[in-house]
């Protein structure tokens, strides 16, 4: 019997060219189970390897976090006036750490003279708002600058709570 392309091959009624065929099925999905596997690896390597270069970065950067009393245009241009001072104070601790560790340990034994800093900024301001800083771990979504992009994740944060804390970033 010849073969036709249009309806895939036909076989004779022998039991070896059957057996032939079903070898050559198998072997073709077998092929197409094993290259799906290695896509499914290659995808899953890369989300391994993009988590361990969020937890590297997470182990070299201390974010700061500022949040403004309400969301308001107000409150939120005095959040980034806030924002400044504390940050300048803060680049000063943090360029005479050698390490992460330093860093947090340096960072834990300002917070009263950067909540200090923050409170004289907000009453320049004219703004009668409380003012908390404090450090913890911090879940940061995936975060955009200039020269740079911070993957999503937990990381070290410097916050900076002003007032109520209502606005959003």
């Amino acid at each position: 019997m010849i073969p036709s392309k249009a309806h895939g091959p036909t076989y004779e009624k022998d039991g070896n060219d059957m057996k032939t065929a079903v070898k050559q099925h198998v072997y073709q999905l077998r092929t197409v189970e094993i290259a799906l596997m290695v896509g499914l690896a290659i995808f899953l390597g890369s989300g391994v390897l993009a988590l361990r270069t969020q937890e590297d970065l997470a182990d070299k950067v201390v974010r700061l976090h500022a949040l403004a009393n309400s969301d308001s245009e107000e409150d939120q241009a005095l959040k980034l006036k806030v924002r400044d001072v504390v940050l300048e104070r803060a680049t000063a601790i943090l360029e005479q750490s050698a390490d992460r560790r330093e860093a947090e340990s340096r960072l834990r034994g300002e917070l009263l003279e950067l909540e200090r800093i923050a409170a004289e900024e907000i009453a320049a301001e004219g703004y009668n708002y409380p003012v908390t800083v404090e450090l913890e771990n911090t879940d940061f979504p995936t975060k955009e600058y200039d020269c740079f992009t911070l993957p999503a994740g937990e990381y070290l944060a410097l916050r900076v709570i002003i007032g109520e804390g209502q606005g959003q970033n």
